[in-house]
């Protein structure tokens, strides 16, 4: 028995597959996008008519991308010598505060240190070597060259002097004048490329008593507190990098300095 008409559409209805909002999106997105870009749409045509000479650019156009392109250059050109800058000026300050510290080690380490054996004649007796001369005073400096007879160098020895020279055991160590403390070069930067030096840098140490005393209990020294051979050494290494000079000022002079107390072995 044939079904009525209405029940046969709900049937029919039934078996066909239901459109998904999905699809429906896409095909109206791929319909929209072939009427404005296919064969015979308005933009097609229009770039069919558009004459051949218009598809290049102009001059202006192309003197305004260079002038573009050569300042982004130079604004990298600029960020790369700014970074180099920074770069080596970091380097060279690592290398004065090494040369520094080593110093440093130097003067806390060296042996032997005593003060009441190089004065057991009351004055500084620079023949018994008790003092190294990281650890003497420009006072002992100066009576280590006059008594002793060591020719210091007043500027950095280029070579290393012989064995049987007096100068040998204070090697590399010279001073620019009398009463002026003792100083070395501290380090030298060379262009990897060509082997230019560059950069130098002169450590000078500066060593001063300091007076410091104490009154031991039934220890007297004729009435007198003792001595404590307390040593004050400072450190300084200087360099240049890049100086230039404006505004009436002189810039590119730096100075690193370390500082330092060491007491007698007695």
């Amino acid at each position: 028995m044939p079904l009525p008409l209405r029940l046969q559409g709900e049937a029919i209805c039934r078996q066909r597959p239901v459109p998904q909002a999905r699809d429906l999106l896409i095909e109206i997105i791929m319909l929209s996008l072939k009427r404005q870009f296919g064969p015979d749409s308005s933009a097609s045509r229009r770039m069919l008519r558009r004459p051949l000479h218009a598809a290049a650019f102009t001059l202006i156009e192309i003197v305004i991308a260079l002038a573009v392109l050569g300042t982004m250059a130079a604004g990298v050109y600029l960020g790369f010598n700014a970074v180099n800058t920074y770069a080596v000026s970091s380097r060279l300050y690592s290398e004065a505060q090494t040369a520094a510290q080593n110093q440093i080690d130097l003067i806390l380490s060296k042996e032997p240190f005593d003060v009441r054996a190089a004065y057991v004649s009351g004055t500084f007796d620079c023949t018994t070597h008790k003092i190294p001369v990281e650890l003497m005073t420009t006072a002992e400096i100066d009576a280590l060259t006059t008594t002793c007879g060591v020719a210091l160098p007043t500027t950095a020895p280029t070579s290393t002097p012989a064995t049987s020279s007096s100068y040998y055991p204070y090697y590399p160590y010279y001073r620019s004048s009398a009463g002026q403390p003792i100083s070395k070069q501290a380090f030298i930067y060379q262009d990897p490329v060509t082997g230019t030096v560059l950069v130098t840098g002169t450590l000078t140490s500066t060593v001063t008593d300091t007076g410091l005393t104490m009154s031991f209990l039934n220890s007297t020294n004729s009435g007198n507190p003792w001595p404590l051979n307390t040593r004050k050494a400072n450190v300084t290494v200087t360099y240049t990098y890049r100086k230039v000079t404006y505004g009436g000022a002189s810039h590119g002079d730096y100075t690193l300095a370390i500082g330092t107390l060491r007491t007698a072995d007695q």
